[in-house]
């Protein structure tokens, strides 16, 4: 396993990782007749997702599969369309993007989208928790639109100083430990938040 790339949604036009969900998926393929399938080990779920919060809408703008994915039925290449954007190929990795897009999200719950990601604290594996970026953001959503917007920041540093310091075990466990790498590749809230914080 390795480092995974995260999904990323634009908040007051500066770019942000995804870095926790609490609620339903942002974006569910299915729902929409595609399938990913296998992408390279920066990628194990097979698709890559830009978002970007516009008007208090969240949108999907830009959708990243891999060349295994099928759409409709039908393996992508480059005269697929997907919500009528034709995709276009990397040949450096063989995927498939199709930009830009402006597809409207029923998302019902809170993410959290992390800025300034702190490199000393990056792993070799899964996703980036919230406490390891220095700026965080919490959107509340119903139905795709934003009801609350929430400077997290201060209250994430807290929480680094106390795993850093010590004070509180770090939320993924040991990293010897069974089940870390697991762990690493969810973006559940209690990764960045212990339980009586959340």
């Amino acid at each position: 396993m390795t480092a995974q790339i995260p999904d990323t949604v634009v908040v007051d036009g500066l770019p942000h990782a995804v870095a926790a969900i609490d609620g339903d998926p942002l974006f569910e393929p299915a729902a929409y007749d595609i399938v990913p399938g296998p992408f390279h080990t920066g990628c194990y779920h097979g698709y890559v997702c830009a978002y970007a919060v516009e008007d208090d809408r969240l949108l999907l703008r830009e959708l990243t599969l891999g060349p295994h994915a099928t759409a409709a039925g039908r393996p992508v290449a480059a005269d697929t369309t997907i919500f009528g954007v034709p995709l276009a190929e990397d040949l450096a990795d063989g995927s498939f993007t199709a930009a830009p897009l402006r597809v409207e999200l029923p998302f019902c719950g809170r993410l959290l989208a992390g800025r300034g990601f702190i490199r000393e604290l990056g792993v070799n594996m899964g996703f980036a928790p919230g406490w390891k970026y220095e700026q965080v953001v919490e959107l509340v959503l119903d139905r795709g639109r934003v009801s609350e917007r929430r400077d997290r920041s201060a209250e994430v540093a807290a929480i680094r100083l106390a795993i850093l310091g010590g004070r509180l075990p770090d939320p993924d466990g040991d990293r010897r430990g069974k089940g870390w790498g697991a762990r690493t590749l969810g973006l559940g809230y209690e990764r960045t938040f212990p339980p009586a914080e959340h």
